[in-house]
């Protein structure tokens, strides 16, 4: 029990130090290096108490309810066809991807899938644990990802805002 305590309190150094500091992705980020860095330190697994886990899918899914509001309503009609079609697109690119990743023998099928797929991190992360894949390789395909976002897309924001006035 003392080892889940020592990854909390890693986690949570991390994520109020990435935080102060604004890196890309802030607190989830961090929270999850300081858990991964005392992870790899430390011998052994560690493993989430059933019911600590599913206190955490909570809470999450809490915070990410409470962004709606009566205007988001409003923009269903407008944008769930943009949203259905990028959601397609974006699938039948993971599945390719993570075919090809299956087949080169770099990471299997299904693990790739929910490492690829367009998802949060966390979210994919938790299914894929609940499915039985490897989180750890899910995490930190999209922890590149997340982390390469974070830096290219503000970036091509600027660029393309310039070249498009």
């Amino acid at each position: 029990m003392e080892r889940i305590f020592l990854v909390i309190l890693a986690g949570t150094v991390g994520g109020l130090l990435a935080g102060k500091m604004n890196l890309p992705g802030g607190p989830i980020v961090g929270a999850m290096l300081g858990t991964a860095l005392t992870a790899v330190l430390i011998p052994g697994s560690f493993v989430i108490p059933e019911n600590l886990s599913t206190g955490i899918q909570i809470v999450l899914g809490i915070t990410l309810g409470m962004t709606f509001d009566r205007s988001s309503l409003e923009l269903i009609p407008q944008i769930m066809p943009l949203a259905i079609f990028s959601t397609i697109v974006l699938l039948l690119g993971s599945i390719l991807l993570a075919y090809g990743a299956g087949r080169l023998g770099i990471i299997d099928f299904p693990t790739a899938l929910f490492g690829l797929v367009p998802g949060g991190m966390s979210g994919m992360s938790l299914m894929a644990q609940a499915e039985g894949y490897k989180t750890d390789i899910v995490a930190m395909l999209h922890t590149i990802r997340i982390f390469t976002l974070f830096l290219v897309v503000p970036l091509l924001g600027r660029i393309l805002q310039l070249l498009f006035r």
